[in-house]
């Protein structure tokens, strides 16, 4: 059924987004046009070293259940509260490692209409960013196969929760957010570069920079897409003045156009 209807949506102009947990995705408009495909299944299975699983399986979901096998190599995905196929759209990434480090294999749909396997080098991951990042429109992923190892359940259960720790003591998981902001420029990082500028805690409408992460934007309440477009205006605008660098956008802005 999903490869006939992107070949029709593709052929007709139609646009279509796909997600998941739409963790870093902003709307802006309060409609989009075209449809919007969300990818709820999650499914996983281990076969030796691999770990098959689908787009919509949660990436703490999957780290966890990981380790209930005695599979190493996920457990950076307990920090990183998203699908798997956005995880693979954006090569996301906690605490040192990437979805690139131990992405064996990506299933998906070609702008086509043509079910795909894609080897790792051929999704072109770089910081943040891949294949399907660049080329936008077209590219439905469907699942993914990681590369792990063996290891003893309790141990892996111990990274994760260290990971988890590490992600409750640094970053404002107790309120509403985007997750990172802004990706981290070589050899610096983001929130460090905001704090610096000042504006940590800036607040504008309901959004505020938060006090604990300054590459976090979090909702007080009733925060609204302008509220956040205009934070991240000034953070990059304050960076860009103070220190001369430009930054980047790590959520993606779905506009109506």
């Amino acid at each position: 059924m999903l490869p006939g209807l992107v070949s029709q949506l593709t052929h007709d102009r139609i646009p279509f987004l796909a997600i998941g947990a739409a963790s870093n995705t902003l709307f802006k408009a309060g409609e989009v046009p075209g449809l919007i495909l969300k990818l709820a299944a999650e499914r996983w299975s281990v076969e030796g070293e691999l770990l098959h699983t689908a787009a919509g399986t949660l990436m703490p979901r999957l780290a966890l259940e990981a380790a209930r096998a005695g599979r190493a190599g996920l457990e950076f995905g307990a920090g990183v509260p998203g699908s798997v196929g956005g995880s693979v759209f954006g090569n996301a990434g906690a605490f040192g490692r990437e979805v690139k480090d131990a992405l064996a294999t990506v299933d998906v749909i070609d702008p086509q209409g043509q079910r795909q396997r894609l080897e790792n080098a051929a999704c072109q991951f770089a910081y943040r960013d891949s294949l399907f990042k660049r080329e936008g429109q077209g590219w439905l992923i469907l699942g993914a196969t990681f590369n792990t190892t063996s290891d003893d359940p309790e141990r892996v259960r111990a990274r994760i929760k260290e990971v988890q720790k590490h992600r409750r003591d640094t970053q404002p998981i107790e309120k509403r957010s985007l997750g990172s902001t802004f990706k981290n420029p070589p050899g610096d990082s983001a929130g460090r570069l905001v704090e610096a500028a000042g504006l940590k805690g800036r607040r504008i409408g309901g959004a505020e920079i938060s006090q604990k992460h300054a590459n976090f934007i979090v909702n007080l309440g009733g925060a609204t897409a302008d509220d956040v477009l205009a934070l991240m205006a000034e953070m990059r605008d304050r960076v860009r003045d103070r220190f001369g660098i430009e930054l980047e956008a790590e959520v993606r802005v779905v506009d109506a156009g």
